[in-house]
């Protein structure tokens, strides 16, 4: 029998670590078992993200931490390797989550939708997701969610693109229908605001930031290459393969491609 490494009832952890899965039916927009099988090739943990969020949050050996959308684990495992809390991983696809479990990092998954979260309500002092709100079908419910589940003056950082941080992409040059696209899925900055105001969350307070400035190299071509962004997989054939000729030609000029990423880190406090 699968042993649960917490307790979905006494808020503890048990001896050991397993996958669970949710009963309830996936619903998904993007197939992410199939995209598991090249996700890690193109995409890493984000220690310059990680910082950030540890910067704004004070964490201690009792303290429990979710990463809600954790896909396969590179952030959860750095920021895991960062602090002395507990740290589980959630997310819908069970193929990220055994990329995560092949890891070893003894961190718990958990597989289930993220507007129902399966754990008891008080658990979490810190619950925090990187690019994943675009992601999920029920957003206000999710925000419903992870304010029940969270623990009073806990605290829950979303980290998002504003529709002006993804006009800024170097995605949309190439590729400026992934921007329309885009600005569909991901809410802007008040929207989601006022969604975790109405969900019950006492304070809501966004953070700009922009990264360091990287030149884009082979690795940057490979991973639009096999369509590791997942707006790619939104956009017409005939749109990718022109952004993608487009690219190839900049690369083929030597063209300097510099980038600085763009995000927001929205805090709230229950």
């Amino acid at each position: 029998m699968t042993r649960h490494p917490f307790s979905l009832y006494s808020q503890q952890f048990l001896p050991g670590y397993a996958i669970i899965h949710s009963t309830k039916m996936f619903r998904k927009t993007i197939d992410y078992d199939k995209v598991a099988m090249v996700y890690d090739q193109v995409r890493e943990g984000n220690p310059e993200m990680v910082t950030q969020l540890l910067e704004e949050v004070s964490l201690t050996d009792t303290s429990l931490v979710l990463d809600i959308g954790c896909g396969t684990g590179n952030n959860t495992i750095l920021l895991a390797s960062s602090i002395p809390s507990r740290v589980a991983g959630l997310d819908i696809s069970f193929g990220m989550l055994q990329k995560a479990w092949e890891k070893k990092s003894q961190i718990p998954l958990v597989q289930a939708p993220a507007d129902n979260i399966p754990f008891a309500a008080d658990s979490f002092d810190f619950i925090y997701m990187t690019e994943v709100l675009h992601h999920l079908p029920d957003i206000p419910m999710t925000f419903q969610e992870i304010h029940r589940i969270l623990k009073t003056s806990g605290l829950l950082c979303i980290v998002t693109q504003g529709h002006r941080q993804i006009d800024n992409r170097m995605t949309s040059r190439f590729f400026p229908g992934t921007a329309a696209v885009d600005k569909e899925r991901y809410p802007d900055i008040d929207v989601i605001i006022e969604q975790l105001k109405e969900a019950g969350f006492d304070t809501v307070k966004p953070k700009k930031y922009t990264y360091k400035p990287v030149r884009l190299g082979p690795e940057y071509l490979e991973t639009i290459e096999t369509r590791g962004f997942s707006m790619l997989h939104k956009i017409s054939r005939e749109a990718y393969e022109k952004g993608l000729e487009d690219l190839r030609a900049a690369f083929q000029k030597a063209e300097k491609l510099l980038y600085c990423a763009e995000y927001t880190f929205v805090w709230a406090t229950k």
